[in-house]
């Protein structure tokens, strides 16, 4: 479904409302048992209404400009491919403050967005997905942090409230997805054999117009594909369309896994998903705790879950775990990996990446006199 026909959709539902509120006000009018308060009640929703469907249409209508960017970048990249350079991903110039009717504290909070993005200063903050029950490092996600010209973090909750009053913030989500990408090549050769897990926003999710210039970035980056594992939030997938399938066949057909996060239902069509290429799931330990205390009916829905994702090959990784006594019941419910505060937070990419070489030395290290001594 293209932005065009949800703007229509949206307008027809909101209308729908508007147009269910009036009758009951012209009902409450001829009506002289309905009381007044309840026809003012009935007028103020009748004005939300609208106000409401205003703010779609204009929120919708403005969503097709977010994404325009990489078209020229992305020429840059092949060019260089096609001379033998190897690409370094440079970033793309996008202006994010642009509506004149912005106040002076948002369009200063996108203006600091723009100069950490362009100035370099995202960093790469990465999280530890271990296996169960061994706690060993086998991937990480990966989180972006901005940061001011005085070193201070920009909190999300702060420019992002601005970015979406702008309708920026589908730009701003790319732009930080690509300088998290190129923070991963940055990390050098030593951490080619961590897998990392991206997330893209649904803002970028139903674009078809970045889809296809982010799939050139990715023809101009392919050594890239066994490393990154790019993530979609339930929503986000359970909203798929034909044309988003199409994109992520096509991201799928150059080696990119898929996964879902924050899943809240057992039921989705876990066959199609992997045949998407969709290899990983992650649900909150919360619920599967909550699901597995619940009853027999309850117990026998989450062991259901487990049996089809280990007939799809899909990994299951229960994520938001923060307490060593929820561990023993995690693992008799025949998890493969655990995400969360008890396994490690998420810190800057540098750190997690020389802790794990350094174990590694360790366990050579401890290797090796065995060996001689054969």
């Amino acid at each position: 479904m293209n932005i065009r026909e949800r703007t229509s959709r949206y307008s027809a539902a909101v209308l729908f409302l508007a147009g269910v509120t009036g009758f009951f006000m012209v009902t409450a009018a001829i009506n002289q048992q309905f009381k007044p308060d309840l026809e003012i009640w009935l007028g103020a929703a009748l004005v939300a209404s609208l106000l409401l469907h205003a703010r779609a249409g204009f929120a919708l209508s403005q969503a097709q400009r977010e994404i325009d960017m990489l078209e020229r970048e992305a020429n840059k990249l092949k060019q260089e491919k096609d001379s033998g350079k190897k690409p370094i991903a440079p970033m793309p110039k996008v202006e994010l403050v642009t509506a004149k009717d912005l106040s002076a504290d948002d369009a200063s909070m996108l203006e600091r967005v723009k100069s950490a993005i362009e100035n370099e200063r995202v960093d790469l903050y990465l999280q530890p997905i271990v296996s169960l029950p061994q706690r060993k490092v086998r991937y990480f996600e990966s989180f972006s942090r901005l940061r001011n010209e005085d070193g201070s973090i920009l909190r999300p909750v702060a420019y992002l409230e601005a970015a979406e009053r702008a309708n920026r913030i589908g730009a701003i989500d790319n732009l930080i997805l690509l300088r998290a990408v190129q923070a991963l090549r940055n990390l050098g050769p030593e951490a080619q054999h961590h897998r990392i897990f991206c997330n893209i926003s649904p803002a970028t999710l139903f674009d078809d117009d970045f889809f296809t210039r982010f799939t050139d970035y990715l023809d101009a980056n392919e050594d890239l594909a066994p490393r990154l594992v790019f993530e979609f939030t339930y929503p986000a997938v359970e909203m798929m369309c034909g044309a988003v399938e199409k994109n992520l066949d096509a991201i799928a057909r150059r080696g990119y896994a898929f996964s879902v996060d924050h899943v809240r239902r057992f039921d989705l069509n876990w066959k199609k998903l992997r045949e998407r290429n969709f290899r990983y799931v992650k649900c909150s330990s919360a619920m599967l705790l909550s699901e597995n205390n619940g009853g027999e009916q309850a117990r026998m829905r989450v062991r259901g879950f487990r049996k089809r994702l280990r007939e799809h090959n899909i990994d299951l990784i229960v994520e938001k775990v923060e307490f060593e006594s929820h561990v023993p019941e995690i693992l008799t419910l025949g998890i493969d990996y655990g995400q969360g505060e008890l396994f490690g937070p998420p810190r800057p990419a540098e750190f997690y990446i020389h802790s794990e070489n350094e174990a590694e030395a360790e366990d050579v290290s401890s290797v090796v006199p065995f060996a001689k001594a054969s």
